[in-house]
C-alpha cells in the first residue's frame, strides 16, 4: 500500500516476476482511517489473510523549530536573543508538526490498530517491522520535529510488542537512505546530505527480512549507532556538543 501507483506497479511486477502467484498493489494514504480499513478489505479478500505488516513510510522535518519563527536572526550563541514569535508564526509550526505526527505517528498509529486483530487471526506466525530511523532514538539538531514523531511510533510499537506477545514485533533504525526522502520535509527544503554514505537500498532490504527471519528485535544500520544511542546516555553533553559542533546551525 502507497500513495504513488505508478512505484507501487513497479513493485508489485517484481513480486510476481519473483514467483508471486498473487500480488497485490492498494493506493491509499496510511494516514486515512477509510484508506487503512479499504486495504485491510482487499487484504482479506485477495489474499485470505495476512503473515507479515511493514511499516516503512513517513516524512522528513529538517529545520530547527524555531526557523522563521522568532522574527529575529539567531545569535552567535545559537539563541535567538529577544525575538517574539507570533501568533501566526506558532500556528505555522503547529501545523508543520501536525504533519509531521501524521505521517510518522499516527499513519503507524491506523496502521497497527487496523491489522493487529486481522494478524493474530490469519496467521500462525504473524511478525510486525518497523522501519523506524536511528533519529528514533539519538537526538540531533534541525531534526526534533522528526526525531519526536519516529521516535512516538517506535515507542508505540514497542509498547505494542509487549502487549501483543503472538507476534514477533522488529524494529530497524537506519541512518540516511540513498532516494528521494528529503524532498519529504514538511518544514521546507532540506539540504541533500553526503551521498557516499547513505545506505544502499537493497542493503536495508535485506537486513529488514533477516530481522522478520530471525525474529530480531532491534537492529541499528550502520551497526555502530547502537553505541552513539548508548553514548547519549553516557555523556550527554559530550555529545551534544559535538552535535552543535557539526551543525553549527548551518541549516538555520
Amino acid at each position: 500500500m502507497g500513495r504513488r501507483k505508478q512505484l507501487l506497479d513497479k513493485v508489485r511486477q517484481e513480486c510476481q516476476a519473483a514467483g508471486s502467484p498473487k500480488a497485490l498493489a492498494v493506493v491509499g494514504d496510511y494516514t486515512d482511517v477509510d484508506a487503512v480499513l479499504n486495504a485491510r478489505k482487499l487484504t482479506e479478500k485477495e489474499l485470505g489473510g495476512l503473515d507479515t505488516l511493514v511499516v516503512a513510510a513517513g516524512v522528513m522535518a529538517g529545520q530547527a523549530l524555531l526557523t522563521g519563527v522568532a522574527n529575529t536572526p539567531r545569535e552567535a550563541d545559537g539563541s535567538f536573543g529577544s525575538g517574539k514569535p507570533t501568533k501566526a508564526n506558532i500556528q505555522k509550526t503547529k501545523d508543520v508538526a501536525t504533519a509531521a505526527i501524521n505521517a510518522n505517528y499516527l499513519g503507524p498509529l491506523n496502521t497497527a490498530v487496523t491489522f493487529i486483530p486481522l494478524l493474530e487471526a490469519s496467521s500462525t506466525v504473524p511478525a510486525i517491522l518497523l522501519i523506524a530511523s536511528a533519529a528514533s532514538v539519538i537526538p540531533a539538531p534541525t531534526r526534533s520535529l522528526y526525531c519526536s514523531s519516529k521516535g512516538a511510533s517506535l515507542l508505540l510499537f514497542q509498547s505494542l510488542a509487549i502487549e501483543h506477545p503472538k507476534i514477533r514485533f522488529s524494529h530497524v533504525l537506519p541512518a540516511t537512505i540513498e532516494g528521494d526522502f528529503r524532498k519529504s520535509a514538511v518544514d521546507g527544503p532540506v539540504a541533500e546530505g553526503n551521498s557516499k554514505k547513505a545506505l544502499k537500498v537493497d542493503s536495508v532490504a535485506e537486513t529488514c527480512i533477516e530481522a522478520v527471519d530471525r525474529a530480531v528485535k532491534t537492529t541499528f544500520m550502520p551497526w555502530h549507532y547502537r553505541w552513539a544511542h548508548l553514548l547519549y546516555w553516557l555523556a550527554p553533553s559530550w555529545v551534544e556538543a559535538g552535535a552543535r559542533r557539526k551543525y553549527h546551525w548551518k541549516s538555520s
